[in-house]
């Protein structure tokens, strides 16, 4: 049976402590954190790490992965100064991951564009492409001494950054090792690019260590997050891509909107439901 895990990206209209209560409630056993409010904003250490963990287990809850903030905090960061300040986040982050035994961090490698000033600058792409390995370069010796591995992420945006997807991701990934540095596949993130998330899969192949799963409107996709089978991806030929390669991480569902009015209670019990027919 494969593992699988339900993201408290889900439950992000409460705290932490009631996501995990409510992740708990739907029957998932595994949860994926997110690093930033209302979730885990600040890595917590001492007593408050400690406690963390004991809740964790209180609730029959592992932490499989931990997704370091978003918005600002990339490794492409195309300042220096920006790009230090997130390789300082990221590194607590690392040991945050570690503290509770999530073995993964998942790591989104370029902005989006509305957080980069000059955004569209002709200068932009060469500056996120120098700026993402310089800080890889940084965080894989950490995540190491922390045994952490590092996931890349696949994004949406609009624009021609480099490192958008998987296949773009590989090169990149394949200069570290295996055990400290991977990839993770957001199918919708995939389709909103219009990028097929099949492809996605067999780009990644081996480095492919974790998943965001999530659905979107085929034919006007915009990063949804509907519970798999909600939206207009090919469910059937995604699994079988994911068993082509020989996937054997985390299936990780990122679900936080409702296409037909479900509260979040409510697709998280459905999200268990569908993962249980598809023998997970």
């Amino acid at each position: 049976m494969s593992s699988f895990s339900y993201s408290t990206q889900g439950f992000t209209d409460r705290n932490v402590e009631a996501a995990l209560d409510a992740i708990a409630a739907a029957g998932f056993s595994q949860t994926e954190i997110l690093g930033q409010d209302p979730h885990v904003a600040v890595p917590p250490t001492g007593r408050q790490l400690s406690s963390f963990r004991d809740r964790l287990e209180a609730r029959g809850l592992r932490a499989t992965t931990v997704h370091a903030p978003l918005r600002s905090n990339v490794l492409g960061a195309p300042e220096e100064g920006w790009r230090r300040e997130v390789v300082g986040v990221l590194e607590s982050y690392i040991r945050f991951a570690a503290a509770i035994d999530a073995r993964e961090l998942i790591v989104h490698p370029v902005p989006n564009p509305i957080f980069v000033p000059d955004a569209f600058a002709s200068h932009m792409p060469e500056r996120i492409r120098i700026a993402v390995p310089r800080s890889l370069d940084e965080l894989v010796p950490v995540a190491q001494e922390a045994k952490v591995r590092i996931l890349l992420e696949n994004l949406p945006y609009s624009c021609d950054y480099p490192y958008l997807s998987l296949k773009e991701l590989r090169p990149l990934v394949d200069c570290y090792p295996p055990e400290w540095v991977g990839l993770v596949l957001d199918t919708g993130h995939a389709w909103t690019r219009k990028t097929d998330p099949v492809g996605e899969i067999h780009s990644a192949g081996p480095r492919l260590k974790g998943t965001h799963l999530q659905d979107v409107d085929y034919n006007s996709p915009s990063d949804n997050h509907w519970v798999p089978t909600h939206g207009g991806l090919n469910w059937d030929a995604i699994r079988q891509a994911l068993a082509h390669v020989n996937y054997s991480g985390c299936w990780t569902f990122e679900v936080a909107e409702a296409r037909h009015g479900e509260s979040p209670e409510e697709l998280a019990r459905i999200t268990r439901e569908l993962a249980r027919t598809w023998g997970l």
